[in-house]
């Protein structure tokens, strides 16, 4: 006999938005994971952040610096640094069917989420720009017209409290009287913790809490039996400080990699010591130079000697924060004209986010006296000064000693500084076709996208040797497309096969305002802004066609070509870096059954894709700062597959289990070359390249069981142990050290196994309502586990971000 709680993975799950259509996740030839409301709570999913790890081929990383601020990576492709306002996701993400244009923000937390659909593969037909790596949908909860309350309060270590209050108003009015009926629902959630980590540099704030919020406001307005309206209002904010980026090491001084920065150090100091022994040489080598080289120089040895691993405190020059604002709107409108439904979705989204402070941990404020951990440049550029002339300060304005030593004072000698604003908005326009007839099922689409970016990046990295650089630009997309997709059933062999055919036309406009404005430098003295504006066009048409075939009613495969792209454009963090757009191509079969009357599941697929001209970023140093560069990459041909089983053994337990695995780095890559390019200098970017964000091999398992049910309520238990393989945090890090090129080895991220369960006392009758009680627990055996890494090359540092410990706390929930 089957039980209620099997029946849960069995039900259909309604999906207006996937195919435009009404199918069962069963029915789609797609390879996609569903998470109901149900397990999006037992799994802690607020955004879209929490999926990393969480799904069958997703990875991806929080941006360092930049709370809510998420790539997502799928099937190996990914979107690049998603705290650059100029580039574009490679996994899409809708809320509510609007797409999102930017990944800055796009991480911060919706306030009651029905569902989460996550779509592997190019979606570039229904979906269409910038889903070469799939697409994500998360669908809020539209009002039931009743009334109805659902709250949720928790606390939990790290003085962690939540609360989550969501109410249905009552249906106002009747379908096709008058104005018709109305129903709203408002919603709202916070989620506040201390810090995870203690910041040991006095005055400064600790790293890593949390203060969110989100807003929502939904209203359902049926005027007639075949015309709808629903809106939907939502707002996020997000106040935090920063994660802890910890030094874990240091790259060598030199291109060939034989000189370690502490052993410079320890050369620069022997000279200094020398000359500062010498009758007449400039006081400042004794009185501030000679401390702070030895203070660099036990600041650096510790760093090293901590090494990795997870630790409690850190330090910081500038406590680092995050304030994020997002506001959106979405209109739908929907009108069933007999077989027909007309259907229009209108979106508008503003964005704000500032970020500020260090990018590592080192602690290089300046006491009274000016002294204190310089960056290591800082003491290597006064070493060959102080070289060239004995220790002596000429006095002249041709050796920059006083400017220097001027910058120190005025602008510090720290090694990173954010300081960055980025405003956003986007207007969407979605008009929709999907009909039938007795062999066709189709869909007919025109879209259209406009946006509009402001970035002001006042950042500051090896201060004050490159003086106060900003980088502002203003960028915009204009962007419109028709797509059509039919799937017709030819009647053969009782119409078990299916044949979908897709087409979709897109011609972009991209432009941007290029402004960075003068600056000092105490080597080159006042640098004169620069200023350019730029604009493109491109166009693309994507498409796929699947073969289905129903075997029984219980087993559909399919086998599905589909292809996606990502438009070219301007990266406004490197001065005049434009980029080409990137395509993909793509087969995959796949099957999807269910066995033993419906107690089992077994959705499995394999695919091979090839990715051309991909969009790769790294971190450029070469003018002193850190910034992303953008580089279209060559071709990557991979390999892959995902295997999701879910099984009810006996009543009341369901046990889930998923694989996937990824093959496969970059067939091209460009080479790195000096400054010079000449031939002889360039080292092989396919010799160094590697596949980042993405794991080789993903497992999840998770058990769902009812223990008892009492005259009280229902024990149930939740396990949930998600294990990755080692990943590599990016393509490659290179740097031109002496006009030389350089490869630095990868700060490969561990292989990690994360452990969460929840214990429940739930169905207890409260009046007309029910209440839960949880205990739950993340990380439960405290797993040590890097989460991504900066090689900031030829300016030194090595960081990493770490994941968060154990926690663990209580929730308490009713509903009526």
């Amino acid at each position: 006999m089957e039980s209620a709680r099997v029946s849960t993975f069995n039900r259909p799950l309604i999906r207006p938005i996937l195919q435009k259509r009404e199918e069962t996740n069963q029915e789609i030839p797609i390879s996609i994971t569903a998470l109901s409301e149900s397990a999006l709570d037992k799994r802690g999913i607020r955004n879209s952040g929490d999926l990393i790890g969480e799904v069958a081929g997703m990875g991806g990383f929080e941006a360092p610096g930049a709370k809510g601020t998420t790539v997502l990576s799928m099937r190996g492709m990914a979107g690049g640094s998603p705290a650059n306002l100029s580039l574009d996701p490679a996994v899409t993400i809708y809320l509510d069917g609007i797409f999102l244009g930017k990944q800055v923000g796009a991480a911060t937390d919706v306030a009651e989420i029905e569902r989460v659909e996550v779509l592997r593969g190019p979606q570039g037909t229904l979906y269409g720009r910038n889903s070469t790596g799939g697409a994500v949908n998360f669908i809020s909860r539209k009002p039931s017209g009743e009334f109805g309350v659902r709250a949720t309060g928790g606390i939990g270590n790290y003085s962690q409290r939540d609360l989550k209050l969501n109410v249905d108003l009552p249906t106002i009015g009747e379908v096709g009287e008058g104005l018709g009926s109305l129903a709203a629902a408002v919603g709202y959630q916070t989620r506040k913790r201390d810090h995870l980590y203690d910041n040991d540099s006095p005055g400064q704030e600790d790293f890593n809490d949390r203060d969110r919020e989100a807003y929502r406001l939904s209203l359902k307005w049926d005027i007639s039996d075949s015309f709808f309206v629903d809106y939907t209002y939502d707002h996020s904010e997000l106040d935090e400080a920063n994660a802890l980026e910890q030094v874990v090491g240091f790259t060598p001084v030199d291109a060939a990699g034989m000189v370690p920065r502490i052993a410079a150090l320890q050369g620069v100091l022997a000279g200094a010591q020398f000359w500062a022994s010498q009758p007449g040489t400039d006081p400042r080598i004794g009185s501030r130079w000679i401390p702070s080289i030895q203070q660099t120089i036990a600041d650096y040895q510790a760093a090293e000697t901590r090494g990795s691993g997870r630790r409690d405190e850190g330090h910081s020059d500038h406590a680092p924060y995050t304030n994020t604002e997002l506001k959106g709107h979405a209109l739908t409108l929907t009108w069933d004209v007999g077989d027909i439904t007309f259907k229009s979705i209108t979106g508008y989204r503003e964005t704000e986010s500032y970020v500020f402070g260090d990018l590592e941990d080192i602690d290089s404020r300046l006491d009274a006296d000016g002294i204190g951990s310089y960056n290591d440049l800082v003491h290597l550029t006064l070493g060959q000064l102080y070289g060239a002339t004995g220790g002596f300060d000429p006095g002249i304005p041709q050796l920059p000693f006083d400017a220097i030593w001027d910058s120190i004072d005025n602008i510090g000698a720290f090694h990173s500084k954010q300081d960055t604003t980025s405003e956003y908005e986007q207007l969407s326009q979605e008009l929709q076709m999907v009909g039938s007839t007795d062999s066709v099922e189709y869909v007919l689409g025109l879209f259209y996208f406009e946006d509009d970016g402001e970035y002001r990046r006042d950042a500051i990295f090896a201060a004050p040797l490159a003086g106060t650089a900003a980088q502002y630009y203003d960028n915009s997309t204009e962007a419109i497309a028709a797509y059509g997709q039919a799937t017709w059933r030819p009647g053969w062999m009782e119409e078990r096969f299916a044949f979908t055919l897709g087409l979709r036309y897109t011609e972009e406009d991209k432009d941007i305002d290029y402004d960075y404005p003068p600056y000092f430098s105490p080597f080159a003295g006042n640098v004169p802004g620069q200023a350019i504006s730029l604009e493109e066009s491109f166009d693309n048409v994507s498409g796929n066609f699947t073969v289905a075939y129903q075997a029984t009613d219980d087993i559909n495969a399919f086998l599905r070509y589909s292809t996606g792209y990502r438009s070219g454009g301007f990266n406004g963090e490197i001065f005049n870096n434009p980029y080409d757009d990137e395509e993909v191509e793509q087969w995959e079969i796949g099957i999807k059954s269910d066995w033993w009357d419906g107690r089992m599941r077994i959705n499995a697929s394999l695919y091979t894709y090839i990715w051309e001209d991909i969009q790769t970023t790294t971190i450029d140093t070469s003018g002193g700062s850190a910034s992303t560069k953008v580089v279209n990459a060559g071709e990557a041909d991979r390999w892959g597959g995902e295997v999701e089983f879910l099984v009810a053994p006996i009543e009341d337990l369901i046990l889930s289990l998923s694989y996937a695995h990824i093959d496969g780095d970059f067939e091209e890559y460009p080479d790195v070359c000096g400054l010079n390019d000449f031939a002889d200098t360039c080292l092989s970017g396919e010799k160094y390249a590697k596949r980042g964000s993405s794991p080789d091999n993903q497992v999840s398992f998770s058990a769902d069981y009812v223990f008892a049910r009492t005259a009280l309520g229902e024990w149930t238990g939740y396990l949930q142990v998600n294990w990755q393989d080692e990943w590599f945090e990016s393509p490659m890090w290179n740097a031109v050290v002496s006009d030389q090129p350089v490869v630095y080895p990868h700060q490969i991220m561990d292989e990690r196994t994360l452990v969460s369960a929840r214990l429940s006392l739930e169905e207890i009758e409260l009046g007309d309502g029910r209440m839960r009680f949880t205990l739950w627990g993340d990380n439960l055996t405290d797993e040590d586990y890097p989460v991504y890494s900066i090689n900031f090359g030829s300016l030194g540092p090595i960081t990493e971000q770490y994941g968060d410990p154990r926690t663990y706390g209580l929730e308490v929930s009713y509903e009526y």
